[in-house]
């Protein structure tokens, strides 16, 4: 099944806390929506091929908050 795969893409998602960033993964990639979603410690990720003039890509992609430094210390 892969082997009809052109290529993989990696795309990060980034930004502040509470602004939606894993309900737009959840959205595009199973079509879902949680209005009770909470917020993600850590690192979300979701995988999706897509097809596009009949070429298939991999889209691998990461959601994150972003992380702030203070002092030399991440937060």
């Amino acid at each position: 099944m892969d082997e009809d795969v052109l290529t993989t893409l990696k795309l990060l998602i980034i930004g502040e806390s509470g602004v939606g960033k894993s309900s737009l993964l959840l959205r595009f990639t199973d079509d879902t929506f949680d209005p009770d979603q909470s917020a993600t410690i850590g690192v979300d990720f979701k995988v999706k091929t897509i097809s596009i003039d009949g070429n298939k890509a991999k889209l691998a992609i990461w959601v994150s908050p972003v992380l702030t430094v203070v002092s030399g210390s991440l937060i």
